[in-house]
């Protein structure tokens, strides 16, 4: 007598975002590190187990990314600062290093090797209540080499690792040359190398299916009208201005799918829309492309079918039917899904598989149950999570439950497993809906992506960088491979993880980077045209991590003496002073490094400047006050021509007018520069920031990213802020 199966069709969705910045450089390392760790090693687990199918969607941003530094010699901030020969360390170097090279799990990914942890401990406790100088101290040239390895070192997979190159240097263990980083850091490049290639032969050999998501992982919906977020959430507060750019989504869709055949060869069956979020547009949008299935959150089926929603609904696939428009939805199960992804990592390999188990065979008592047991081969049980990120959080990288599991659905007399095109080849006869309720995997709406005011705020800026460049576009000035360009950031500003760490929801120690990212992107946009940037894109978007552009204010009233020496001690007391090496995000994209220190202060009439410098000044150096609200305009310092300029745009033509030549270059350069210059009264907020420029070309810009905000005093400031 045979016995009906159930399916189970488990989807590995592997995305990382675009980490590289608008001029090229990649601020943070995960698409290597998770490289290293994950994609590979995933498909390797698979792979010893033949009668396991699997699913796996890669996103194209991903990919891009990985080709990047297989073909093309791409490096991150951490390989840049691992490569260095630990001896020739800067401070800044070393400042980088510390601030970044314990980003791990502590309990799975430092404790287990001991020198590892080693330097951590030590770090934790001896640098705690040490000054920034003195931290970078506490650790040897042999300690930073070490700790250089080991950071890089304990994200190689578990199978990766067992290259005998990789194992000696796991055995080794301490006192690592510079030779060792080198082979560390080529086996890496080996490990990158092989992943899409030996996903490729997988996908061919069908025991993996391969599937995608439009190119930078954007919420579909919200592209196609984000207006759509009310439908699923009335209560929602959109954004001042509606986005709606069908041909933006169409185009994320179809270079997606584009990309992904050039690279597999081939064009999938199915797409995991990003984040889970559908529509019936989005939907229909999809199905336009010949794409047989996609897949999203059971809750997205209980919203759509309402009061005759019933539980085992959700392992039945749905034929989607949009006029003369197919694709068949499959519907995750939440639970299952979240257990791997969130639960399993704290169990013990062996009792977290039976629980796993133990699930499935109860969803496939209950449709029995409901439906008879040749009702099983119609259903599938569709568990799809992050590829990745969990797991970090299990023993071993996850490596022991999932050979546990595989082995046991290998051979398991009740659930088979399958690919989803595969189910659909065997089973074409299924259900119909007309319509999506719209939303996500998350709570079945789009709430984490807007609604916010930071989510709403870059839903603004982007909705105002785009019409910018359309406006710009029609002016047809622009060379084709700029406006490429320009789109492209305006592409790669659409995808779901800038909002995702938006808002309240969630947070990182990242935060920031991905802050500035989005904005660089943005900001690209005009530098690309040729025009000013606007100035609130320099005002980070994330609120609620400290700040320190806009926490760092002056104190008192000063009247230093605008000589370009350091006169006397008490001369700029009460001034800001923001260090040059304390600039968030600038150490490993900043071409030069002038500014050590830049003083701001004031009285009732002038703002004081002064900056303290690396070196010995370079009398060709011009410095521009670059002031970007309450309006635009520039004042430049002139030590070589002894002259002091204000530059303003009157009727679409900078306006210059010489000023008196307030300012001393010496030692250091002192300044003043009247309010009444900058045309700004008292209880005016003054941004700006300070560029630095040799033959007209910038050299160093402070800070980088942000701008420096600061209220224009009164006479009475100093009876609220007096201080001594």
């Amino acid at each position: 007598m045979s016995v009906w199966k159930l399916n189970l069709a488990i989807l590995w969705h592997h995305h990382q975002p675009y980490y590289k910045d608008a001029r090229g450089v990649y601020h943070m390392p995960w698409v290597r590190f998770h490289g290293m760790k994950d994609y590979l090693d995933l498909l390797q687990v698979i792979r010893k187990y033949p009668n396991v199918k699997q699913n796996i969607n890669l996103v194209p941003s991903l990919l891009a990314q990985i080709e990047d530094y297989v073909r093309h010699d791409a490096r991150d901030n951490i390989w840049l600062l691992t490569e260095k020969v630990a001896e020739e360390l800067t401070e800044e170097d070393k400042y980088g290093i510390l601030n970044n090279f314990f980003l791990a799990n502590l309990e799975t990914m430092i404790k287990p090797y001991p020198r590892y942890y080693e330097l951590y401990t030590r770090f934790r406790t001896d640098a705690r209540y040490l000054s920034v100088a003195e931290r970078t101290r506490i650790f040897s040239a042999r300690d930073y080499r070490d700790l250089q390895v080991w950071y890089n070192l304990v994200w190689v997979g578990m199978l990766s690792r067992q290259k005998p190159v990789l194992r000696k240097l796991f055995r080794k263990g301490r006192h690592f040359s510079e030779k060792d980083k080198r082979v560390l850091l080529r086996e890496v490049r080996e490990i990158l190398k092989q992943i899409v290639p030996a996903h490729k032969q997988a996908w061919e050999e069908g025991q993996v299916e391969l599937s995608t998501t439009p190119f930078y992982h954007p919420i579909l919906p919200l592209l196609i009208d984000n207006r759509v977020a009310r439908e699923s959430d009335p209560s929602v507060r959109l954004p001042q201005d509606g986005f709606a750019c069908p041909e933006d989504a169409e185009w994320q869709l179809e270079q997606g799918l584009a990309y992904f055949e050039r690279l597999f060869g081939r064009r999938p069956e199915g797409v995991w829309p990003a984040e889970g979020a559908v529509s019936t547009a989005a939907a229909a949008m999809i199905a336009r492309q010949g794409i047989r299935w996609i897949a999203t959150d059971e809750g997205i089926l209980a919203r759509t079918l309402g009061v005759h929603f019933e539980p085992h609904k959700i392992y039945t696939p749905y034929r989607f039917v949009h006029r003369n428009l197919e694709v068949t939805v499959f519907f995750r199960d939440h639970y299952l899904s979240d257990a791997i992804g969130f639960v399993y990592c704290n169990w013990d390999a062996e009792k977290a598989v039976d629980d796993f188990m133990a699930r499935l065979y109860a969803i496939r008592a209950r449709i029995a149950q409901k439906s008879g047991e040749e009702a099983l081969p119609r259903h599938l049980v569709a568990v799809i999570l992050d590829g990745e990120n969990c797991w970090e959080y299990y023993p071993r990288y996850g490596l022991d439950f999932l050979e546990t599991l595989f082995a046991r659905l290998s051979d398991d007399p009740l659930i088979q497993t399958t690919t989803l095109g595969g189910f659909l080849r065997q089973h074409l006869s299924l259900p119909e809906l007309r319509k999506l309720f719209p939303g996500s995997w998350i709570n079945s709406n789009f709430n984490i992506w807007i609604g916010s005011q930071e989510d709403n705020t870059a839903w603004e800026l982007l909705k105002r960088t785009r019409d910018f460049l359309v406006e710009k576009q029609k002016e047809v000035l622009l060379r084709p491979n700029v406006l490429e360009e320009a789109w492209q950031q305006i592409y790669i500003a659409e995808g779901s993880d800038w909002c995702w760490w938006y808002g309240d929801e969630h947070s990182s120690s990242q935060d920031m980077e991905f802050d500035q990212l989005y904005r660089e992107h943005l900001m690209r946009v005009y530098e690309l045209v040729g025009e000013d940037v606007p100035a609130e894109y320099y005002q980070t978007i994330k609120k609620s991590h400290f700040d320190r552009f806009k926490s760092i204010r002056p104190l008192n009233f000063i009247r230093p003496q605008i000589d370009g020496r350091d006169t006397y001690f008490y001369e700029w007391v009460g001034a800001a002073v923001y260090e040059g090496t304390k600039v968030p995000q600038t150490a490993m994209h900043q071409v030069s490094r002038i500014i050590e220190k830049l003083y701001m202060g004031f009285d009732p009439e002038n703002l004081y400047l002064r900056i303290d410098f690396h070196g010995k000044p370079d009398p060709m150096l011009e410095f521009v006050l670059s002031i970007k609200m309450p309006r635009q305009l520039a004042v430049v310092i002139s030590p070589l021509r002894g002259i002091m300029e204000k530059y303003e745009m009157q009727e679409e033509k900078y306006e210059r007018q010489l000023l008196e030549p307030t300012f001393k270059l010496n030692q250091i350069l002192e300044a003043a520069v009247p309010f009444s210059v900058l045309e700004v009264r008292p209880g005016d907020k003054l941004g700006f920031q300070l560029h630095i420029k040799q033959n007209n070309q910038l050299v160093e810009k402070f800070p980088h990213i942000n701008i420096i905000e600061l209220e224009v005093p009164d006479e009475n400031f100093e009876l609220r802020e007096w201080s001594v």
